[in-house]
């Protein structure tokens, strides 16, 4: 146990062992030629239920709920600024009720592919500490739901019928510390028999190079138009066991999470979330419990000096120099993964003799699009370090 408990603690303080992909902000996209592979899965129990009239029902003695869904989804940044998303969703519903009359047990599970997805994200360059970005979204749901028979028995469905599309504007502040809040808010038709909704989500994340703490809200707000609004009676019918996830009408929810990211080798994250539904009206109240193995490859350019052969994953340009020349200001910043600590090496172009190496410095302060750079050591005394010059780093 001693020897289990020093690894984890050399595993989350020996930071160098970890790359920066803990966080990933959602209006970020993949880098040109970039590419992210992810697998999740969580677990939903309902704990009461909240009907269409924002009223509670309780599961009745021995009468429960639960789901089980897992994705598998790839994303790809065919241009800087874009990102496309695809994937699969798998389902399993499990629902038990006891019948009042005869007090047996009765067990319904229903499992399957619940749809495939496409998703596509655009974001703006970032002005200052923002970036906002816009989100479209398209869900094909695989099945159909079959409607209970006369004396109102029939199979228990996967879930809510009918593709699923949308659209959504996200924001994200970053601050100089690495942390993030961001939002967003869409239009959502959720399917065939249901209202049209607004959905949004507020986030917050405290980051670190391994280690990220989130907390944030989902929620889903109706429209209020169900298409059988006005006439109730003619809307299908179908089995949704003891819950009232599915098939309500003018679904609304509130759903606080919280979660953790550590991040793996170079390329690799774990994610953990814990969510509760704690109000809404036509949905469950309950728990979820969710994981998620990421691998995420973020291309990036590779320079060398002409002399040292030495590996650069980034280039910038000095804007900005000190009187005494002893701080720098490069145009690369937060947005560019440059962070605290880092060393930047600049050099001026020569076309006889190549890139000459002028300086060393550290980044010292880092916003969202530059950062300042503390000069440590002058390599080339005779060639003024001036507006222009070329800045090498990086991340390793």
């Amino acid at each position: 146990m001693k020897l289990i408990l020093a690894s984890l603690i050399v595993l989350i303080f020996k930071a160098d062992l970890f790359a920066q992909v803990s966080y990933v902000p959602l209006t970020k996209t993949l880098p040109k030629r970039s590419y992210q592979l992810g697998v999740s899965a969580d677990y939903f129990n309902s704990s009461t239920r909240i009907d269409k009239d924002g009223a509670t029902q309780d599961f009745e003695n021995g009468d429960s709920f639960s789901r089980i869904q897992s994705e598998v989804s790839g994303s790809y940044g065919p241009v800087d600024h874009l990102q496309l998303t695809g994937g699969v969703r798998y389902r399993q519903n499990s629902s038990n009720v006891v019948s009042p009359l005869t007090g047996l047990e009765e067990n319904n599970v229903s499992s399957g592919v619940e749809s495939t997805f496409v998703n596509i994200l655009y974001a703006f360059a970032p002005i200052d500490k923002m970036t906002y970005a816009l989100e479209g979204s398209f869900r094909f749901r695989t099945f159909s739901n079959q409607e209970t028979n006369a004396s109102g028995v029939g199979e228990l469905i996967l879930g809510d019928e009918g593709n699923d599309y949308g659209a959504s504007f996200l924001a994200t502040y970053s601050s100089k510390t690495n942390n993030f809040l961001s939002g967003k808010i869409g239009y959502k038709n959720p399917g065939e028999h249901i209202s049209p909704e607004l959905i949004w989500q507020i986030e917050g994340a405290m980051t670190w190079k391994y280690l990220a703490l989130i907390a944030g809200v989902d929620g889903v707000s109706s429209l209020n138009n169900d298409p059988y609004g006005n006439n109730p009676t003619n809307k299908p019918v179908f089995y949704t066991g003891s819950s009232y996830l599915y098939h309500g009408t003018n679904r609304e929810l509130i759903a606080p999470y919280a979660g953790v990211n550590l991040a793996l080798g170079q390329t690799w994250r774990i994610e953990l979330k814990g969510s509760q539904i704690i109000s809404g009206r036509s949905t469950d109240l309950g728990t979820s419990y969710g994981f998620s193995l990421i691998r995420r490859v973020e291309k990036v350019k590779s320079n060398k000096s002409d002399k040292s052969f030495k590996e650069y994953d980034f280039e910038a340009t000095v804007t900005q120099v000190s009187p005494k020349k002893g701080y720098l200001v490069i145009d690369k910043g937060l947005t560019d993964d440059v962070q605290k600590g880092m060393k930047i090496d600049f050099f001026e172009f020569d076309y006889v003799g190549g890139n000459i190496l002028l300086a060393r410095g550290v980044v010292i302060e880092v916003k969202t699009e530059s950062s300042v750079v503390k000069i440590t050591q002058v390599f080339n005394a005779k060639n003024e370090i001036k507006e222009g010059v070329i800045a090498r780093g990086s991340f390793r």
